[in-house]
């Protein structure tokens, strides 16, 4: 945990300082000049045509170009920013499970100290060469008083026997290795036994294949304090096939119970060298999961860069959603204008500089439009142009019929265009008040879920008291 703190501290303190925005910072020095290798070589992830669009319709008037550059930039210093942080803690977490062995290089297992329990450690074993398979093993820390303790030694009895018949179905079939433990939680007794024939049950409890059934006698002795108690346990052990690999690893564990318990009051455990068949050699199973973090890192990192650009099409479909919004605001205003007498570019500007004078908070992306346009207008770019190129960047096909009537007018002149105006404003007021219906049942359907569950929670305070008080 002390080494996981460290890691994910030193992540954040990392992605804070590799964020700041400055135009030193080393992270966007590499993200420029990996940008510019990119366009020169012309990656496609680096130059796509639907982000240009999308950049655009968001920033009118402004160059596509810079606006791609940075953009792009701001992708790699992302992306570079989740490499480096998932890196790091992929090492820092490679560098605690290295850090967290318990097998030393003189081929010895380090004891728990007294109190912190015991420590379960994988180990892979080795047999001249061949391979014994992962063998687990059990470090009890080092001798002390055991002082803990309940009172019914009945009770404790039964249990003992059950939790040390382990896999066998009873004590007159005996194949498995049996599990006998010193002590049992919740019980104040320490317990140590001895059998009758080791060759058969030997002291870690693993039984060595028998060419017939063999009776043993497990003799256990209990204790609490001053007080003793001995019983004796006839079992019968049974022969099972197993393979040789199985029985090798058998004997292994049994060297390791018999080193163990020789060795109980030293802090390190000399793990066996040899058996009968040869040369044992040892390696302990780390649990580390750097690789797979680091693996996630990248998926991450790919993931994020590549979905940055449907977060950026989706700005543009909310900034089109909110010019729908305020489209029959601005063609009300159209036809105001227009039926006072102004001409159709002074209506244009004049509904473009109001907004440009009064509006405070959030930009609203049509009038931001319309200044824009006015802009050309100011530049010297014709009427009809402006207008089409407007109806063209909106997006919007209520936008497109209303640039369209107003080219006509220009070109050819039109005394129906308030006639025109009028009918396109009843119909977009309609598609409006559709919208908000549409939403309004949207948000609705969303409540619907919450509303059933709050219902199923009354239901059930309101008939469990009912059953129980008929005593169902």
């Amino acid at each position: 945990m002390y080494m996981i703190g460290i890691a994910l501290g030193t992540g954040l303190a990392l992605l804070f300082f590799l964020s700041r925005r400055e135009e030193g910072n080393l992270l966007r020095k590499v993200s420029v000049f990996l940008y510019k290798k990119g366009c020169i070589h012309r990656i496609p992830l680096l130059n796509a045509h639907h982000v240009q669009q999308d950049l655009e319709s968001l920033y009118p008037g402004q160059s596509s170009l810079l606006l791609q550059g940075d953009y792009y930039i701001q992708k790699l210093q992302l992306l570079l920013l989740v490499l480096c942080v998932g890196t790091l803690l992929g090492v820092m977490v490679h560098v605690k499970a290295s850090m967290d062995g318990s097998l030393t290089g003189a081929g010895e297992l380090l004891r728990p100290f007294p109190g912190q329990g015991e420590r379960r450690v994988k180990l892979r074993a080795w047999l001249e060469g061949e391979k014994l398979g992962e063998l687990t093993v059990t470090v009890p820390e080092r001798m002390m008083t055991w002082q803990e303790a309940r009172k019914l030694y009945g009770e404790f009895w039964e249990a003992w026997k059950t939790e040390t018949l382990g896999d066998n179905p009873s004590w007159q079939e005996v194949f498995m290795p049996l599990t006998p433990a010193e002590e049992l939680e919740g019980y104040p007794f320490t317990t140590s036994w001895q059998s009758s024939d080791y060759e058969v049950l030997g002291r870690s409890g693993a039984v060595r294949a028998a060419q017939s059934a063999v009776p043993v006698t497990l003799i256990v002795e209990s204790r609490y304090q001053d007080f003793c108690w001995e019983e004796e346990l006839e079992l019968l052990v049974v022969p099972r096939p197993v393979g040789e690999a199985e029985a090798l690893a058998e004997q292994a564990l049994e060297a390791y119970g018999l080193v163990e318990e020789c060795t109980s009051h030293r802090d390190r455990i000399p793990l066996p060298e040899k058996l009968k068949e040869g040369r044992l050699v040892w390696r302990e199973v780390r649990e580390d999961h750097s690789l797979l973090l680091m693996l996630m890192t990248v998926i991450t990192a790919a993931a994020v860069f590549l979905l940055k650009d449907r977060d950026l099409h989706r700005q543009v479909l909310r900034r089109r959603e909110q010019m729908k919004e305020s489209y029959p605001a601005v063609l009300n205003k159209f036809i105001l204008y227009l039926g006072a007498g102004m001409t159709i570019r002074g209506a244009f500007q004049k509904i473009a500089q109001d907004y440009h004078t009064r509006h405070r908070g959030e930009a609203q992306p049509l009038y931001e439009e319309m200044l824009y346009a006015c802009n050309r207008l100011q530049a010297g770019v014709s009427e009809g142009q402006t207008y089409e190129l407007w109806g063209a960047r909106t997006g919007l096909p209520d936008c497109a019929r209303l640039s369209t009537m107003l080219t006509q007018n220009l070109k050819k002149g039109n005394a129906a265009l308030l006639t025109r105006l009028g009918e396109e404003g009843d119909r977009a007021l309609q598609e409006d008040l559709n919208l908000r219906r549409k939403k309004g049942e949207e948000a609705g359907t969303k409540l619907l879920a919450p509303m059933i569950l709050m219902m199923a929670i009354v239901m059930v305070l309101v008939m469990v008291p009912a059953f129980q008080g008929f005593g169902l």
